[in-house]
C-alpha cells in the first residue's frame, strides 16, 4: 500500500480525504488489521468449522431424524445470521476508521506545523475543532447502532 501511495499523482494529495495524517492514519492500522486476521481470526474460523462439523456428525449419529432436521432446517439460518453479523462489523469497522482518519489527518497536520499554531495562539482553537470532530465521530457512531 505504501508503494502505491507514494506513486500517486499530485492530485491524489490535494483532496481532503487524502490529508497526510489519514494517510498516515490508514497505513499504521494496515498492518494491525492483517495482523488480527492471520493470528487470531483464522483460528476462529477453524475452531468454528470444526465445531460446526463435529456436531452435525454427533446429531446425525445419535438420532438420524432429528439430526438432519436441525442440519437442513436451523444450521443455514444460523450460517446465514452469522454471516449478516459478519458483514456488519465490517462495515461499521470501516465507517468508524474513515471517521477517525479524520481526527487523526487534524492531528497529525496540527502537531506537525505546531510553531505555527504555537506563535499564532491557535491551540484553544485546534483543540475545539479536534474536540467537535471526535464528538461528530461519536454521534455519528451511536446512530449507526
Amino acid at each position: 500500500m505504501f508503494q502505491r501511495i507514494l506513486y500517486q499523482d499530485m492530485d491524489f494529495f490535494d483532496r481532503p480525504e487524502n490529508s497526510s495524517g489519514a494517510l498516515t492514519s490508514k497505513l499504521s492500522s494496515l498492518p494491525n488489521a492483517l495482523q488480527e486476521l492471520i493470528s487470531v481470526n483464522i483460528l476462529l474460523i477453524l475452531i468454528v468449522l470444526v465445531n460446526l462439523v463435529a456436531s452435525s456428525t454427533l446429531a446425525i449419529v445419535y438420532g438420524w431424524k432429528m439430526g438432519l432436521v436441525v442440519v437442513f432446517g436451523g444450521l443455514p439460518l444460523l450460517i446465514a445470521s452469522g454471516y449478516a453479523r459478519i458483514r456488519l462489523d465490517q462495515k461499521l469497522e470501516r465507517e468508524t476508521g474513515e471517521r477517525f482518519a479524520d481526527s487523526a489527518g487534524l492531528a497529525t497536520e496540527a502537531v506537525t506545523s505546531i510553531r505555527t499554531v504555537a506563535a499564532l495562539t491557535l491551540e484553544s482553537q485546534i483543540l475545539n475543532e479536534y474536540d467537535e470532530t471526535l464528538t461528530g465521530i461519536v454521534t455519528k457512531s451511536a446512530r449507526a447502532l
